[in-house]
């Protein structure tokens, strides 16, 4: 496939939600370079099946990839980044909340480098509101996005589905924004910032339940999935609303209600744009 051939991108997600988006645009024909810190991508060494070798959880995501990598934590590292910057067309990172800004690049300060590229970024819950320093993964994009709601046992608790919607959904709903912005950055000479949260990529995933659930006045309803399966640990994780949820990790997640959350303004859309 060469529909974006010629097109480069610095790739500086890490795990699963980021590297779908990228390894989606690579498939398409765009040259990814993913930029790795020294330590590299955690998943290399996640869910190993041969020793002293890339996982297979690793490669499955990030195939069709160049790679470098830079310690962002020396100038010298900053100049190569810098460097890359003027020569890409896009550039996205999936960091906890602000860690480019503390590298010393924010949005203007990278749009000021090369004023057409074009950022998309992941985050668990956007950059605003009261869950902006908040980190989110699988599970918890799944509980919060509501859509352990629509699934579990009748009568019981929710499970999190085996498909990966809050990571790979994501990334899908970020390739969608990115592709948009890079055909008005075409026509304008003017790059965006596209922002895709977690916890809204499920929620639009979860619009049928979602619009049953306003029709009726009452809860989601459980779809009592035949299937439904945990990845990692099956062990419980207790949410401070009282209800239970497979976790990996068995930290305390909070739940927000879903009226609340049908309140929010940013439950209208997904992808997030900023010139």
């Amino acid at each position: 496939m060469e529909a974006l051939k010629g097109l480069r991108i610095l790739d500086m997600t890490h795990v699963q939600a980021g590297p779908t988006c990228s390894q989606l645009l690579a498939w398409l024909g765009a040259d990814v370079i993913k930029f790795e810190n020294p330590q590299g991508d955690a998943t290399r060494g996640q869910l190993r099946d041969i020793a002293n070798a890339d996982s297979l959880y690793f490669t499955m995501l990030n195939c069709n990839k160049r790679s470098i990598t830079v310690n962002m934590k020396t100038a010298e590292g900053k100049q190569v980044f810098v460097d890359l910057l003027k020569k890409c067309d896009m550039i996205m990172e999936n960091f906890g909340p602000g860690v480019l800004d503390r590298f010393g690049f924010p949005w203007d300060k990278i749009r000021e480098v090369n004023p057409k590229i074009v950022m998309g970024s992941i985050k668990g819950f956007g950059s605003s509101g009261p869950y902006a320093d908040f980190k989110a993964y699988e599970n918890v994009a799944q509980a919060m996005g509501g859509a352990m709601s629509t699934t579990g046992v009748p009568d019981g608790p929710p499970f999190v589905t085996g498909a990966q919607i809050g990571d790979s959904g994501t990334g899908l709903h970020l390739a969608i924004g990115l592709l948009a912005a890079l055909r008005q950055a075409d026509r304008t000479g003017k790059g965006q910032y596209v922002e895709v949260a977690m916890m809204d990529g499920v929620m639009n995933l979860c619009r049928v339940p979602a619009t049953t659930r306003a029709a009726a006045s009452s809860a989601m309803p459980s779809t009592a999935s035949r299937t439904a399966r945990t990845t990692g640990s099956t062990s419980w994780c207790r949410k401070r609303c009282g209800r239970t949820s497979p976790s990996a990790s068995g930290r305390m997640w909070a739940c927000p209600t879903w009226p609340a959350i049908r309140a929010s303004p940013r439950s209208a859309t997904g992808a997030r744009t900023r010139t």
